[in-house]
């Protein structure tokens, strides 16, 4: 008979524990995240919801404890972690959110109480740390990837994978008790000097800045597309191959690693620091005026600087230099497990060391995508978006001077690694699993039917993929949208690929689910609320150009779409917003000025103004509204209040338009809008 208590007990693992307690951190942390952006940020003005912010100081409890915290507390709080993971993706509205609170929660505690456990195997544990980091990171890339950027262990029938990763964590948290039975037969070393709390304040901050280079980043590489327009089969592998060779070498040769001295460890993390500050800063570059848009409106329409080969040397570097992230995981667990903390100490570090400027950084990120709507507390965060990435960067790269040389010592740390063989085994697997979902999920458009006479032409604002009660609704719009089965699309407000959307990339699934080519505009680090246009026939001659703005940055997606030989479409998807009278007309202006001289013109999206407008009278001056070309007048003929509508598709004189439908509102906040027209 099977003694699983034995076999539960030889067969523990710290690896499988943190392997899967990282990738469940992650994963709630970005729901976590995502759902406090939909609830309290995206209608534009801040709710009670903010106040879910208070689970990033659950580490204030560990103060509250004066002697070791035991085995018990820390597989309840590891079970919290895992159980409310599972059962959050089967939940919706405030208890989605509640539930990806507590489990983050339950992690900010759980973390830091196990560096007070752990006695005389500093080492071990410490690089254990590390390589288990980078196996969560290369999943998070492996469920993002094959899923079209969306995370599909929770998704659908596919959260078994999540199951089977919960319990077997959960399998390796019974083996911690079962492990406190055994007597102690380790030399209980006490501390003669204490070390004083702004050395673990400062370690502390070094392990939380890997997490948050790590969540701003690396778990979902077209983040790092979209801020670049880098390749994204590219950089996913590119990313991927970085992260399995620092697993290959800490499993099998770690000794490599000794000889780096503390300078090189500097230099290395200098310039890591420097490139992906500049990975972000570089892109955000505006023509003449810098790093800063002008308040000047006589200054736009400004055209997006075109990426050439040169902008991509720091997203090289940044990619090539990753794998200090990692190390330094391990060094400053070492060096924080040595120190052996008391719960208090390391409870009020975490609580400021983590909860706290976990909370600065999420702000840093939000805050310059809505400069305009939190008053003076946001206005002064405009274009400050590479400072969110700058500053983990530097916070990293300062806990070094507090690496010890014999903590730098990699003999045999690996040696009580078991099946070393099966975990690089399981590692190529990943690596084989993300390469070959990141070119099976790639959209590889065919050639339309010929002897076409119509097209179908469509815009639609998204709100972020997200529905008007503020879930997440990536599938509800894709059905609405394969129901039309347009030819031409244009998306509005679809720029969730930040740690306010989820790090999901809605165009590239769109893409991806309609086999459709693509060209999201303006790159997220302009930090606009995203246009884009996807196409079945071939997209050429892409621009993105700004508009001047007064509350939000403003862009539009501009392309050519090639027809055929003799039959080419200018297609433009605009988002206008302002809030002042003159801005809302040099908005119009601006973008009015790229369409003159232009033939078979199709302008379309979300203008934020009616019938009854100035700005509306303005755009029919220079193109014919689609839905007045088909009905003759503002008539409500299909039951849809048109002439209160803001979605809106203008054409040049000459195109004819045999049909126009306003599909209600639902799905998103706006509703879709498609017309077809004649060849």
């Amino acid at each position: 008979m099977i003694d699983f208590k034995n076999l539960i007990k030889n067969n523990y693992s710290e690896l499988i524990i943190f392997s899967v307690i990282f990738l469940f951190f992650f994963q709630m942390l970005s729901d976590f995240a995502e759902r406090i952006y939909d609830y309290a940020l995206l209608g534009l003005k801040p709710t009670l919801h903010l106040l879910a912010l208070l689970f990033l100081f659950s580490s204030i409890v560990l103060l509250f404890f004066r002697k070791t915290i035991s085995d018990k507390t820390l597989f309840i709080l590891g079970e919290l972690i895992i159980v409310t993971r599972l059962i959050e993706p089967l939940l919706k509205g405030e208890s989605f959110l509640i539930l990806a609170g507590i489990s983050v929660s339950s992690f900010l505690i759980f973390f830091p109480a196990y560096f007070t456990r752990i006695k005389n195997k500093e080492q071990q544990t410490g690089t254990t740390l590390g390589i288990s980091l980078a196996i969560a990171v290369t999943l998070s890339i492996l469920f993002r990837t094959v899923n079209s950027t969306l995370d599909i262990s929770v998704y659908g029938w596919y959260q078994i994978i999540g199951w089977v990763l919960g319990i077997l964590a959960t399998l390796m948290l019974v083996g911690i008790l079962l492990r406190s039975d055994e007597p102690d037969q380790t030399d209980k070393v006490e501390e003669k000097s204490p070390a004083n709390f702004g050395k673990i304040l400062l370690l502390t901050l070094g392990l939380s800045s890997v997490f948050i280079i790590i969540w701003f980043t690396f778990i979902s590489p077209t983040v790092i597309s979209r801020m670049t327009e880098g390749n994204y089969i590219g950089i996913v592998i590119g990313v991927l191959a970085m992260l399995t060779l620092f697993i290959g070498v800490m499993i099998l040769k770690p000794d490599l690693m000794n000889v780096l001295k503390s300078w090189m460890l500097w230099a290395w993390n200098g310039l890591f620091a420097l490139s992906l500050a500049l990975t972000v800063l570089i892109h955000q570059i505006i023509p003449i005026y810098g790093l800063f848009f002008p308040d000047n409106p006589a200054a736009y329409p400004i055209i997006a600087i075109p990426t050439t080969w040169v902008y991509h040397i720091p997203l090289v570097l940044m990619i090539l230099l990753s794998p200090i992230i990692y190390l330094d995981f391990i060094l400053l667990s070492r060096e924080l497990l040595k120190i052996k903390p008391k719960p208090a100490k390391i409870g009020g570090s975490f609580t400021l060391g983590a909860g706290l400027y976990i909370l600065i950084m999420i702000f840093m990120q939000v805050l310059p995508n809505v400069w305009g709507y939190m008053g003076s507390i946001s206005a002064g965060f405009r274009d400050l978006y590479w400072l969110a990435f700058l500053i983990p960067g530097i916070f990293v790269t300062i806990p070094i001077i507090l690496v010890k040389k014999k903590t730098m010592k990699f003999e045999k740390t690996t040696k009580e690694l078991k099946s070393k063989s099966i975990i690089l085994t399981i590692l190529g697997l990943i690596f084989l699993g993300t390469v070959v979902g990141a070119f099976v999920t790639n959209p590889y458009p065919g050639t339309p039917e010929e002897g076409r006479t119509s097209l179908i032409i469509m815009t639609y604002n998204i709100r972020q993929g997200v529905n008007q009660s503020g879930e997440k609704n990536y599938d509800g719009q894709l059905e609405l949208i394969r129901s039309v089965d347009p030819d031409i699309l244009a998306l509005q407000e679809c720029d969730p690929v930040r740690i306010g959307g989820g790090n999901s990339d809605v165009v590239r699934y769109f893409a991806d689910k309609l086999n459709m080519y693509s060209y999201r505009g303006p790159k997220t680090v302009a930090n606009t609320y995203g246009t884009a246009i996807l196409s079945k026939y071939p997209i050429a001659d892409v621009a993105a150009f700004f508009m001047y703005s007064t509350h939000q940055q403003i862009g539009t997606t501009q392309a050519q779409i090639v027809f055929n030989s003799t039959l080419t479409f200018n297609v433009f998807s605009n988002h206008p917003a302002a809030r002042t009278y003159d801005a809302k007309i040099s908005q119009v202006e601006q973008m009015l000025s790229r369409v003159n001289g232009l033939e078979n013109v199709i302008f379309m999206g979300d203008f934020n103004f009616n019938k009854t407008t100035l700005q509306y009278s303005m755009t029919t001056a220079v193109l014919n509204d689609s839905w007045v070309v088909n009905y003759g007048s503002f008539e409500d003929l299909l039951g849809y209040n048109s002439s209160g509508n803001i979605d809106h598709i203008f054409l040049s004189s000459g195109i004819e338009v045999s049909d126009a439908v306003y599909i209600e509102k639902g799905h998103s906040d706006h509703p879709a809008y498609w017309i077809e027209i004649q060849l």
